[in-house]
C-alpha cells in the first residue's frame, strides 16, 4: 500500500469518491478563497469602493473612490525582472541541453516560465502539468483557483485534485491525479461517474515561494502590499473630497441682522452694512507639509516592502547615476530575485525529471543534471559588461560559451555556436564571402 492509499484509507475509509470531501476541507476552502480575493483585487475591486456616500449642501455627495492598481506594476516588475528574458540551460551533457532546448522552443517554455512566476507572485502557488501530445512534450499551468494539492501528515505530496464547476451548465469536473495515472470524473447527467483514466508522468509540479505560515504552500506578494495600498487609496480619496468641499466649494457665511430687501441685478459698488455683522467664507487650510510627509512615507514603505527602487516609480529624480549606485538601488530587487530562483529551481528540477521519463519511453536517454541560467533584466552598462567578460577571457577564467550565455547581444547560444561553426568551416565570415 502506497502513501496515497494509506491517506485515503485513514482519512476517508477508502471511499473511492474521497476527493469530493477533500476539496471541502477547511484548509483548501480558505486557500481558494484567498486566491479569489486576490483575483478580485487585481481586477480593481478594492476596499476603497466600500466608502459610503454622504450629503453636502443639501444634495447627495458621491465620495471619491480612488483606485491605485499599483500592485499590478509591482508583480509585473518582479516577473519581468527575473524571467522577462529567456532562460538558458547548461549541463555537462551537450546532447541533453540540445534536446531540452528543442523542447523549450517547440512548446514555448519561456511563456510557461512567465506564467509560473506570475501565478506564484499573485496567489502564492502555481501548478504545472507536463504531458506528451501530438509528438511534443508540453506543459500547462493550471488555474490556481481550481487546484487542490494533497499532502499527508508528514508533508509528503501524495495526490492532486483539479476541480471546477461550469457556470453555465452547472456541471462539476474532477481531474484526480495519482503518482502513476489521472482519473477524470464528471456529474453530467446527475450522478458522478468516471469518464476516463489516463497514464501520467507524475503529479503536477507544485511551485510555491517560502512562507512562514505553511511550508507546503506559498504566500502572495499582495499579502504585504494590500494593507498599505488600502490606506493610501483611502487617504487619497478623502484628500480629494477635502480639497473639493473645504477649499474649492466653500460655504459663504453672513453673520448679523438679516436684510429682507434686494439689490438690483446690475448693481455696481453697493456695500452691505450689517449691524454687528460679519461676512466670510468657511474654508479649511490644509497642512501641506503634514499631508506630504504622510503620503511620501506611505509610498516609500510600499516600495520598500515591494522591493522596488523608488527611482523606477518616478518618485526620485536621477541624473548621471553610476553603475555602482544603480546596483545599490536594485539590491532589494536582486535579493528578491535570488530567493525566487531557489524555489523556481526546485520546480525546474522536477520538470526535467518528467522530461527524462517521457523521453525514456521514446528510447532517448538524457540526464537531469541541468542548471538554469537566468538573464536578469537589470539596468547595466553593456560596454562595461563586455569589457569585464573580455578581461576574464584573457585571464583564462571563463569559456567562450559562458561569455555567450551572459551576453545580452546573443539570445540563442546554440544557434550562434552553429553559425560560428559554419563560418569556421567555410573559411571566414561575411567579409571573406564578399571578397
Amino acid at each position: 500500500m502506497n502513501k496515497t492509499e494509506e491517506y485515503i484509507l485513514k482519512q476517508y475509509s477508502g471511499d473511492p469518491l474521497w476527493f469530493t470531501e477533500e476539496v471541502n476541507q477547511g484548509n483548501h476552502v480558505a486557500r481558494i478563497a484567498s486566491v479569489i480575493s486576490n483575483r478580485n483585487y487585481l481586477a480593481g475591486r478594492h476596499k476603497v469602493l466600500q466608502r459610503e456616500d454622504s450629503h453636502y449642501k443639501g444634495k447627495e455627495f458621491i465620495v471619491r473612490k480612488t483606485i491605485l492598481n499599483y500592485a499590478k506594476t509591482v508583480i509585473r516588475f518582479h516577473n519581468t525582472y527575473l524571467l522577462g528574458r529567456p532562460t538558458q540551460l547548461s549541463s555537462s551533457d551537450a546532447d541533453t541541453v540540445k534536446t531540452f532546448n528543442e523542447i523549450y522552443k517547440m512548446a514555448h517554455y519561456d511563456t510557461v516560465d512567465y506564467e509560473v512566476i506570475d501565478r506564484v507572485n499573485k496567489f502564492g502557488d502555481a501548478y504545472e502539468v507536463v504531458y506528451f501530445d501530438e509528438g511534443m512534450i508540453k506543459s500547462k499551468v493550471l488555474d490556481s483557483s481550481c487546484c487542490y494539492p494533497v499532502y499527508d501528515d508528514c508533508g509528503n505530496y501524495i495526490a492532486f485534485i483539479e476541480y471546477w464547476t461550469d457556470a453555465y451548465t452547472n456541471i462539476s469536473y474532477y481531474n484526480v491525479y495519482y503518482p502513476e495515472y489521472v482519473d477524470h470524473w464528471s456529474n453530467e447527467g446527475g450522478d458522478l461517474y468516471l469518464v476516463s483514466t489516463d497514464t501520467s508522468v507524475g503529479l503536477p509540479i507544485h511551485y510555491h515561494n517560502f512562507s512562514d505560515e505553511d511550508y507546503n504552500f506559498g504566500v502572495s506578494l499582495l499579502t504585504d502590499i494590500k494593507p498599505i495600498m488600502d490606506d493610501l487609496e483611502d487617504m487619497m480619496s478623502k484628500l480629494g473630497d477635502a480639497i473639493y468641499t473645504n477649499s474649492m466649494s466653500v460655504m459663504p457665511i453672513a453673520i448679523g441682522q438679516r436684510i429682507e430687501s434686494s439689490i438690483p441685478a446690475d448693481a455696481m459698488g453697493y456695500v452691505l452694512n450689517l449691524d454687528n455683522g460679519d461676512f466670510k467664507y468657511a474654508s479649511a487650510t490644509m497642512d501641506y507639509n503634514t499631508i506630504k510627509l504622510y503620503l511620501d512615507n506611505l509610498k516609500q514603505m510600499l516600495n520598500d516592502i515591494a522591493c522596488i527602487p523608488s527611482v523606477l516609480g518616478s518618485s526620485t529624480s536621477i541624473a548621471n547615476i553610476s553603475e555602482i549606485s544603480m546596483e545599490i538601488l536594485m539590491m532589494m530587487a536582486n535579493l528578491n530575485a535570488d530567493e525566487t530562483k531557489k524555489w523556481l529551481n526546485i520546480g525546474f528540477a522536477k520538470r526535467f525529471e518528467k522530461f527524462q521519463k517521457i523521453l525514456a519511453m521514446q528510447g532517448i536517454a538524457v540526464t537531469t543534471d541541468v542548471s538554469v541560467i537566468y538573464n536578469v533584466s537589470a539596468p547595466i552598462a553593456s560596454s562595461d559588461m563586455i569589457a569585464n567578460l573580455k578581461a576574464l577571457k584573457e585571464l583564462g577564467a571563463i569559456s567562450t560559451e559562458s561569455i555567450m550565455e551572459k551576453s545580452d547581444v546573443i539570445s540563442d547560444v546554440d544557434a550562434e555556436k552553429e553559425r560560428l561553426r559554419i563560418e569556421k568551416s567555410t573559411g571566414g565570415g561575411a567579409e571573406n564571402k564578399g571578397e
